[in-house]
C-alpha cells in the first residue's frame, strides 16, 4: 500500500534536474478532480492497493476516479465517479482490489498543502521535508478546505480506467535494430516487483543490447530503457531527467494511464504503434474528458 498526494506534476523543470512527478494515471486525477470542482493542479490521493482506512473529521465532498479497491463510506460500497457528501467522523475504508492498481481520492476544495516548486505533488525521497516528500503513514492528518456542497451528487458519463489486458502501445526507436525491437515486442514481460513510481523493470527473456556506448540525453515518463542486462525499464513520472541507456522507444500518453493500473506480478506486452495513430488515441482521449466537463488547460499540459 502506497498513498501519496500528486497533482500533474512540476512542469518545466526538466533542465534543472527536478522529475515532473505527479499521478501515474493523470487522466484519473483529472477526473476526479473535476468532478469535486478542482483544478487539476490541486492534489488529491494517489491509493496504491487496497487496506487504507481514513477518518474524516469535517464535512466535506470526495470522489474517486481509477482503481476498483472496494471503496465503503461507515460500512457502505460507494461508486466510482460521483461526487460523496461526507458527513463529520466518516470513515472511508479501501477493503478489496477487485481492478486497476491505483485510485485518486479528490476532496472538494482541496487540501491545505503549501507547493514545493509550484506542485503539490510528492516526490518520494526528495530534499525538503514533509508529506511532499513521503507517503503518507499511519497517524498523519491532512486538513481540507470547505467544500461547494452544490457539487455534491454529480457523476461522469463515462469511466476513464483502462483496466484491459490489452498490449501497451509505444512508439519505437527506428534507429534501434529492427531484431531487438521484434523480440521485445513478442516477449510477454511480467512487471518486477522491483518497480517503483520511477520506473517499472520488466522481467522477461533478455534482449541483446547494442555494443556501441550511448551518450547520456534527456528522458521523459515513458521512455522504455534497455539496460547491459537486456530487462526493459519503463520509467514513470518519479524517474530521472537524463539516462545513458539505449532507449526501445517510449509509451503513448494515451497509455501510460492504462500502465499505471497495473502492478508488479502482473503480465504485459508493448506494441509499436505511429505518430499519426498515437496523436488520434489521445485526441479520443481528450474526447473523453469534454464528454464529462468542458476541457481546460491543466488537462493537456504534459509535465517536462
Amino acid at each position: 500500500m502506497l498513498i501519496s498526494l500528486q497533482d500533474t506534476g512540476r512542469a518545466g523543470l526538466r533542465h534543472w534536474g527536478v522529475p515532473a512527478s505527479g499521478a501515474l494515471d493523470w487522466l484519473a486525477h483529472s477526473l476526479a478532480s473535476r468532478l469535486v470542482g478542482n483544478s487539476a493542479d490541486l492534489a488529491s490521493l494517489e491509493i496504491t492497493g487496497a487496506g487504507a482506512r481514513l477518518h474524516f473529521s469535517e464535512l466535506t465532498i470526495i470522489s474517486l476516479v481509477g482503481a476498483d479497491l472496494g471503496a465503503e463510506l461507515d460500512g457502505q460500497p460507494i461508486a466510482l465517479g460521483m461526487a460523496w457528501l461526507v458527513r463529520p467522523n466518516s470513515e472511508l475504508t479501501f477493503n478489496q482490489r477487485r481492478s486497476g492498481a491505483r485510485c485518486y481520492l479528490a476532496i472538494a476544495g482541496g487540501f491545505n498543502i503549501a507547493p514545493q516548486l509550484g506542485s503539490q505533488s510528492c516526490l518520494l525521497g526528495a530534499p525538503w521535508a514533509g508529506y511532499l516528500a513521503q507517503p503518507l503513514k499511519i497517524g498523519d492528518q491532512l486538513s481540507y478546505n470547505q467544500p461547494d456542497l452544490t457539487i455534491a451528487g454529480r457523476g461522469l458519463d463515462t469511466m476513464a480506467v483502462d483496466s484491459s489486458q490489452s498490449p501497451i502501445r509505444y512508439l519505437p526507436n527506428r534507429s534501434l535494430n529492427s531484431s531487438i525491437q521484434r523480440e521485445f515486442q513478442a516477449e510477454t514481460w511480467c512487471i518486477s516487483s522491483k518497480s517503483n513510481r520511477m520506473g517499472y523493470r520488466c522481467e522477461g527473456q533478455a534482449l541483446a543490447t547494442p555494443t556501441n556506448s550511448v551518450r547520456s540525453f534527456g528522458v521523459v515518463p515513458g521512455t522504455i530503457q534497455l539496460p547491459p542486462d537486456g530487462q526493459p525499464i519503463v520509467l514513470l513520472a518519479d524517474a530521472q531527467t537524463t539516462g545513458g541507456y539505449p532507449v526501445l522507444g517510449v509509451v503513448i500518453r494515451t497509455d501510460l494511464p492504462k500502465f499505471a493500473q497495473r502492478l508488479p506480478s502482473e503480465y504485459l506486452q508493448f506494441q509499436p504503434i505511429g505518430l499519426t495513430l498515437a496523436e488520434r488515441a489521445f485526441t479520443e482521449q481528450l474526447n473523453l474528458l469534454k464528454a464529462n466537463f468542458e476541457p481546460e488547460p491543466d488537462f493537456i499540459v504534459v509535465p517536462i
